[in-house]
């Protein structure tokens, strides 16, 4: 790579570094619940290091077979732990991270010899409040953008070992490490239809360095489980809705005026593309194709999931700037002379309309961080329990808050209801019935009998868990603010 270019990259990553601090630099706090897990477990790395199981989550899948799903990821982040403030360390990192992102994508575009890769760029950072701010906080799928952008590099440039060793790679940085196989599926399809080729090593090739990584992963065999929890028992859950679990809003679709909304720069741009391709027929590459085919295969997911939004608006830009190449190629500006005035007008009034409701649909997402209201809790317990205490949390993502300002204590389930629900689907009914306020006057018993604790903590918005403690005399409210309340069972009061 020539000095030029690495100029070009280098710039290009601190433009974007500062894109994304602008946001993430509203407020000093996090603007997200997962952030405070990521950033502290990559501090206990760094300070005890490997984590094989995870007494933190103790009605969990993680208490006997954890397994760390973003392990590259936390390893990514351990450097950033050196600071004071973790809260700042990880939202640096996270700028770091989408930078990293946007530098891939433009160095793709280079690397492809795609005209303008600076103005597909310019619609990436207009895409949205969603993508935008699903890049943009500190979590793994920023990682996982980057290895999918380089998977998709590689397959439609057939460099093979490149791909196996990113495949391997990935396996320990995201539980998406299953799309390069995918999508090395749907060009083998592809090009055995239509082109008549029968390249059976690249798919089997990611395969087999998809299987390595996970059999030689230090979590084998938890990460098999895991992998199949997050990819399939998850998504099957929500879609079938067969239990209530209160889960994220990022598995749920978006309506159609979000989906449209937040993704006006993929939605012009891919009109575009269909509309020349109907008007003007040109001919395409077989990378175009390939492109368009996975991700078609991408925007479907996001109807289903909008989490796969990270994945579908830079692979749809991508292929869009594929495609407009050769037209962008042929374009005689010198003969655009008289529409040259109103064209670019319209363009720079376009991309101020996108440019201003891409901004607006994302900053105030940043802007509206605010301290984290489960601190005060977290420090009160960290003062008056017992090293390894046992703490009922009322709510599943109120753990890694807790977690983040106190780690001497063991809490319940972490990030996601279903690892509790899959580890004893009896324990979850009881936990979320006695959380809800639906046992009344047995509460007492079952928090003393069943969880075996003395403290609990919940937010102020289970509201009927409050009334009952308030009226059982053998349970009180320790602590209040106006987020969250402490409460503790006077029986107990003394024992372990």
């Amino acid at each position: 790579m020539t000095l030029k270019r690495t100029i070009e990259y280098l710039a290009i990553f601190c433009l974007s570094f500062l894109f994304f601090a602008w946001y993430q630099f509203q407020t000093p706090y996090l603007p997200e619940t997962d952030g405070y897990y990521h950033i502290k477990v990559a501090w206990l790395l760094g300070h005890s290091g490997f984590i094989s199981n995870f007494k933190w989550a103790h009605l969990s899948i993680w208490r006997d077979h954890y397994s760390d799903k973003e392990f590259l990821y936390h390893v990514y982040l351990i450097p950033f732990t050196f600071f004071k403030d973790l809260a700042f360390g990880g939202k640096l990192a996270t700028v770091t991270m989408g930078a990293i992102v946007f530098t891939s994508f433009y160095s793709i575009l280079r690397l492809n010899k795609i005209r303008y890769a600076w103005f597909w760029l310019l619609l990436l950072s207009m895409s949205g409040g969603y993508f935008l701010y699903r890049v943009n906080v500190p979590r793994p799928q920023g990682l996982s953008i980057v290895f999918v952008l380089w998977s998709l590099h590689f397959l439609l440039n057939r460099k093979r070992v490149h791909l196996a060793i990113l495949c391997f790679i990935y396996t320990y940085s995201y539980t998406a490490y299953h799309l390069p196989f995918i999508f090395a599926g749907i060009i083998y399809i592809y090009q055995l239809i239509f082109e008549k080729e029968n390249d059976w090593k690249t798919p089997a090739l990611v395969f087999l360095a998809t299987l390595a990584g996970m059999l030689l992963s230090p979590f084998f065999p938890n990460n098999f489980t895991m992998f199949y929890l997050q990819n399939f028992y998850v998504l099957w859950k929500g879609a079938a809705n067969q239990q209530l679990l209160h889960m994220g809003g990022e598995f749920w679709p978006m309506d159609t005026r979000e989906l449209i909304g937040v993704n006006i720069a993929v939605v012009i741009s891919m009109i575009l593309a269909f509309f020349t391709a109907l008007r003007a027929p040109f001919k395409v590459s077989n990378k175009t194709i390939e492109l368009f085919l996975i991700s078609l295969a991408l925007i479907l997911l996001t109807c289903l999931s909008k989490r796969f939004t990270e994945y579908s608006v830079p692979v749809t830009l991508l292929f869009c700037g594929f495609y407009f190449s050769p037209y962008l190629a042929e374009l005689d500006w010198y003969a655009l002379k008289k529409w040259r005035i109103p064209v670019i007008g319209l363009a720079v009034i376009t991309m101020l309309s996108m440019g201003c409701g891409s901004y607006y649909s994302t900053i105030d997402d940043y802007k509206g961080a605010s301290p984290s209201g489960l601190e005060p809790a977290a420090l009160w317990l960290k003062a008056h329990t017992n090293d390894n205490e046992l703490v009922y949390t009322g709510d599943w993502d109120d753990a890694p808050e807790l977690f983040y300002f106190n780690h001497k204590d063991r809490y319940l389930v972490f990030l996601d209801p279903n690892f509790m629900y899959y580890w004893n689907p009896r324990i979850w009914q009881i936990w979320d019935s006695l959380s809800n306020g639906k046992i009344g006057n047995r509460t007492f018993d079952v928090l003393k009998n069943t969880f075996h604790v003395r403290y609990g903590v919940a937010t102020n918005d289970f509201f009927n868990l409050k009334n009952i403690i308030l009226n059982d005399p053998r349970m009180k409210v320790v602590d209040q603010t106006p987020n969250a309340y402490v409460f503790s069972l006077d029986t107990l009061a003394g024992k372990k």
